[in-house]
């Protein structure tokens, strides 16, 4: 059975409800036409020249993002802009754009709970303590504390990186919070949460001062590489949901590079 971009919105928007966003965030049909035939469905973190290339190689017709192909407002839609300029690449191709960012964040099952499963933490709550596990970011305990080197070792591992950044704040890894991609505005979450490890992305120099002050041992794990494992989680889930529903389009998944390398 064929399936239309507007079945496959409807099917994003009960798999990561548009009501767990944020306000600032831009969710939602990016790009594309509604009534659009899909057979092939490319999901991938960003919307970029690399994962539109695959999307015309492997004949895709719509793109799932997390990260929104349209953030910030957009006053003049030309190729002067290499943003706007993929945007009117995928509607001369037209293959349309998907992108669920802040509610995939937010929804049981997606970024955060992701995260927490990686790194083999168990009773795992919301940061509010309660057990809906719906909003950012997501607490849970070792089943064996761990030495903050031995930890960060397994955040790289897990997480497929190269290397963590770390915080050192002298105890032991056992309660530990996670919020993936730029999580540093829920440092206090997390400290009132009882976390005594936070693992997130896009650290900087007074993030982790505030890190020490408070206590807690911090890793920036990269936003990039925080969120990258949800993509391989989405594509399985909107896979099966295809097929017990009898749709017979395929779901693939991007090959991204990762944007930021130590030389």
């Amino acid at each position: 059975m064929f399936i239309l971009v507007k079945d496959i919105v409807k099917i994003m928007s009960e798999m990561a409800p548009a009501r767990l966003a944020e306000d600032w965030d831009n969710v939602g049909l990016q790009v594309g036409r509604y009534e659009k035939e899909v057979r092939v469905i490319l999901c991938a973190l960003d919307f970029s020249a690399e994962v539109l290339e695959q999307a015309a190689q492997l004949h895709a017709d719509i793109i799932v993002t997390h990260h929104p192909a349209i953030f910030r407002g957009i006053k003049k839609l030309t190729d002067r802009d290499w943003r706007t300029a993929l945007l009117l690449e995928a509607a001369r191709k037209d293959i349309a754009v998907y992108s669920a960012h802040t509610n995939l964040d937010s929804v049981a099952g997606g970024v955060n709970d992701v995260l927490a499963t990686l790194l083999e933490l168990e009773n795992v709550n919301g940061f509010s303590g309660d057990d809906t596990l719906e909003g950012i970011g997501r607490i849970g305990v070792l089943k064996q504390p761990m030495d903050i080197t031995a930890f960060a070792e397994k955040v790289k591992s897990v997480l497929k990186l190269n290397h963590v950044t770390v915080v050192p704040a002298d105890r032991p890894v056992h309660k530990v919070a996670v919020c993936g991609g730029s999580g540093m505005d829920f440092l206090d979450c997390a400290a009132e949460a009882g976390a005594d490890t936070y693992v997130t992305g896009d650290v900087k120099y007074h993030d982790a001062q505030d890190a020490q002050g408070k206590h807690i041992n911090l890793i920036d794990a990269t936003h990039q590489g925080t969120e990258l494992p949800v993509v391989n989680e989405l594509a399985d889930r909107l896979a099966l949901r295809l097929s017990r529903e009898g749709y017979t389009a395929k779901v693939l998944v991007a090959k991204e590079t990762k944007l930021m390398q130590i030389l």
